[in-house]
C-alpha cells in the first residue's frame, strides 16, 4: 500500500503557482525567477482575473501584489480565503507600499502567510516559494493517503483496527458494523480483545507479526464466528501503533467442513471422530458401521471404546490396550472387535483436529483382515502345491510294484503262510489308500460343477454319517435352512462333508452331538459342522489342512487337506472356531 501511494504521488510532477500583479514587467520578472520544470506558472493582471483562476485550478502558493486597480490585494485575498476550496492556499503579499505595521497587520488579517517588500531578495523569495511548494506536496500526499484509506476502509470486507501499545482501539473501519454489530464510535478506547479475545497476546510475540492467526471473533450479541487475523505495526512519532486486519472466514470453514464431510463419508476405511475431552463418538462413517455391525444410533455419543483397539506387544499373541487419545500415531498394527465378537486386523492412523472449538481425535483404520487371510492362504496353497508335485513324482514309482506284489500275494494265499499274507495285503491296501488320498490333495483338475442344492447333498449323506455316529454312541442333528442353489461338484462336496463330519465324530467322547447346519449369510451360503470335542489348541489352527499333520494319534491329516482343496476349487473359504466346548468348521460358498 505504501509503495502504491508513493507511485501515485510521484506521478504529480508539476504544481500550480499563481502570480498576480497589475504591472506586466513585474510578472515577467517573477516568471523568470520561478521558471522551473516542476512549476506551472499562471499570471493574472488583476484581482478579478486571479479569482477566475482560483475557481478553476488548485494552487500550491499565490504571490499577490497589494496595490492594484479595481480589487486590491487585500480584497482579493479576503475573497480567496472566504471560499472553502481555496481557503488553505498560502498567500504571499509582495508590495512596494508603506511598511507601516498597520498595513502588515491588515495583510495577515485577510489571510496572508508572508509579507515581502519590494525590492525583494530573489533567492529568498525563491526559497520561500520552494518551502510552500513542499508543504503543498506533503499535504496532497497526506490527503491522498487519507482518501485511499477511507475508501479501503469503506469497501473492504475485512475489519481494520489500529490500537495503541496497550491494545486500546484508536480507529476502526466501518466493516465492523457488518461483521461484529458495533458502530465504530462505540469501540474507540475499548480493548481489541472485545472483538477478538486474547488476540493481543499473540501480537506481543514477535514471531507472530505479519502472520495469519486462526482464532474466533466475538460479536456484540455474543455470537462467535471463525476469524483469521493478520497483525502488523507502525510507528508515528516514536509511538507504536498496532494494526489488526480481521477477516470472517465462516464461509471458507463451511466449505472446508463440507469437503471434509464428503471425504469422511466416502472413505472405504473405518473412520471415527471422537472428542478428546470425554472420548465421546462425534461421528463415524458408513464403512465403520458396515465393518463393525453397529447402527449409527448405537455409536454416536458413546464414551466407551466400542472397538476395543488392541495390539500384539510381543508378536506371540499377548495384547495390550493402545487407544490413547492424546498420542496420535501412524499405521499402527491393531486388532479390533466387531459387535458380533469377531476380531479383525487393521492399520490405524490418528490425528488431532479442532472442530467448532473442540479438540477431537480422528482415527482411520485400514482393514487388512482379508489381506492377511489371503497371505496365509497363499502360504498354505504353496505347501499344497509342493506336496502335489512330490506326490505326482512318487506315485508312478510305487503304484505298479504294489499292484504286482499284491497279485503274487493273492496267488500265495493257498499256502500255509496265508495268515501273514492277509496281513501284508491289508497293509498294502492301507498304503494304497494313503497314496489315493495324497493324489486327491494334489488334484488340480477342474471340478465338474452343476447347479445343486447343498441341502440335498447333506441329506443324502445323513444316513451314512448317522450309522457311523451310532456305532460310537454319538448323535447327529440336522439344521438345514432354505438356501439358494450353488454350482457344486457333488462328488467332491460329499467328500468334504464326510471328512469334516467324521473328524468331528472322532473328536468327541461317547454321547457327543454332531450338528450339521446350513444357512444363508448375506451373499454366501454357509455349511457349519459343529462338534462337542475338547477343541483344538490355538497355535495348531494355522497348520490345519497341511498333509500329514493331524491331531489324531493314527491320523494322516490328508482328509482335511482334501477338504481345503475341494473348498478352494469351489471358490469357498473354510474358517475354524474352537474352544473348550468343541470346534466349528464353517465353509462359506460365495453366491454367483
Amino acid at each position: 500500500m505504501k509503495c502504491f501511494i508513493e507511485n501515485l504521488s510521484s506521478r504529480v510532477q508539476k504544481v500550480n503557482i499563481l502570480l498576480v500583479d497589475d504591472r506586466p514587467e513585474n510578472l515577467l520578472a517573477l516568471e523568470a525567477l520561478l521558471d522551473s520544470p516542476h512549476y506551472r506558472l499562471f499570471s493574472a493582471n488583476s484581482g478579478e482575473e486571479a479569482l477566475k483562476y482560483v475557481l478553476s485550478e488548485n494552487f500550491a502558493v499565490i504571490l499577490l501584489d497589494v496595490q492594484m486597480p479595481g480589487l486590491n490585494g487585500f480584497q482579493t485575498a479576503s475573497l480567496i480565503k472566504s471560499r472553502e476550496k481555496s481557503k488553505h492556499i498560502p498567500i504571499i503579499f509582495i508590495t512596494a507600499i508603506s511598511q507601516a505595521m498597520e498595513h502588515v497587520k491588515h495583510g495577515y488579517s485577510v489571510g496572508a502567510i508572508d509579507y515581502i517588500f519590494k525590492p525583494f531578495h530573489s533567492e529568498t523569495l525563491k526559497m520561500k516559494v520552494e518551502a510552500f511548494v513542499k508543504m503543498h506536496q506533503y499535504q496532497e500526499q497526506i490527503k491522498l493517503q487519507n482518501e485511499l484509506m477511507k475508501v479501503i476502509g469503506e469497501t473492504s470486507s475485512d475489519t481494520i483496527v489500529t490500537t495503541d501499545e496497550e491494545g486500546k482501539m484508536l480507529t476502526v473501519s466501518s466493516a465492523v458494523a457488518r461483521m461484529f454489530g458495533y458502530r465504530p464510535e462505540e469501540l474507540i478506547g475499548q480493548h481489541i480483545d472485545t472483538l477478538v479475545p486474547a488476540i493481543f497476546f499473540h501480537f506481543s510475540e514477535e514471531q507472530e507479526l505479519s502472520k495469519i492467526i486462526e482464532t474466533s471473533g466475538l460479536r456484540k450479541d455474543t455470537g462467535i464466528f471463525p476469524a483469521d487475523v493478520q497483525t502488523g505495526e507502525a510507528s508515528i512519532e516514536d509511538q507504536r501503533i498496532c494494526v489488526f486486519c480481521i477477516r470472517d472466514v465462516t464461509e471458507r470453514k463451511l466449505m472446508e467442513e463440507e469437503r471434509f464431510r464428503k471425504i469422511f463419508d466416502a472413505s472405504p476405511n473405518v473412520v471415527a471422530l471422537r472428542s478428546l475431552k470425554d472420548g465421546r463418538y462425534i461421528n463415524v462413517n458408513n464403512s465403520f458401521l458396515n465393518a463393525t455391525g453397529y447402527r449409527q444410533e448405537e455409536v454416536l455419543n458413546q464414551t466407551t471404546d466400542l472397538l476395543q483397539y488392541i495390539i500384539a506387544s510381543d508378536g506371540k499373541g499377548a495384547v495390550e490396550d493402545i487407544y490413547e487419545p492424546g498420542n496420535p500415531d501412524k499405521n499402527v498394527r491393531i486388532s479390533y472387535m466387531t459387535k458380533s465378537g469377531d476380531l479383525r486386523e487393521g492399520l490405524m492412523s490418528s490425528e488431532i483436529l479442532e472442530i467448532h472449538g473442540e479438540q477431537c481425535l480422528l482415527s482411520v483404520v485400514t482393514d487388512i483382515t482379508e489381506r492377511l487371510f489371503l497371505e496365509k492362504e497363499m502360504v498354505r496353497l504353496d505347501r499344497l502345491n509342493l506336496t502335489g508335485e512330490m506326490a505326482a513324482g512318487i506315485v508312478h514309482e510305487i503304484r505298479n510294484p504294489m499292484t504286482t506284489v499284491r497279485g503274487f500275494l493273492q496267488l500265495s494265499r493257498s499256502r500255509p503262510s496265508a495268515e501273514y499274507t492277509d496281513i501284508m495285503i491289508e497293509e498294502l491296501d492301507r498304503a494304497h489308500n494313503i497314496v489315493t488320498e495324497f493324489l486327491a490333495v494334489a488334484n488340480t483338475n477342474p471340478t465338474n460343477r452343476k447347479i445343486k442344492q447343498l441341502n440335498v447333498v447333506v441329506e443324502a449323506l445323513f444316513p451314512l454319517i448317522q450309522s457311523k455316529a451310532m456305532c460310537d454312541n454319538h448323535h447327529v442333528n440336522l439344521e438345514l435352512d432354505h438356501c439358494p442353489e450353488l454350482q457344486l461338484d457333488e462328488k467332491e462336496i460329499r467328500q468334504l462333508i464326510l471328512n469334516l463330519a467324521l473328524n468331528g465324530l472322532d473328536a468327541m467322547p461317547s454321547g457327543g452331538i454332531l450338528t450339521l447346519k446350513t444357512y444363508r449369510e448375506e451373499n454366501e451360503v454357509v455349511l457349519e459342522v459343529r462338534d462337542q470335542g475338547c477343541g483344538i489348541k490355538e497355535e495348531l489352527i494355522p497348520k490345519l489342512g497341511t498333509p500329514f499333520f493331524s491331531t489324531k494319534v493314527n491320523g494322516t491329516g490328508l482328509g482335511l487337506s482334501v477338504s481345503y482343496g475341494v473348498a478352494a476349487r469351489h471358490d469357498a473359504v473354510i474358517k475354524v472356531k474352537t474352544g473348550e466346548k468343541g470346534t466349528i468348521f464353517y465353509v462359506h460358498f460365495r453366491l454367483q
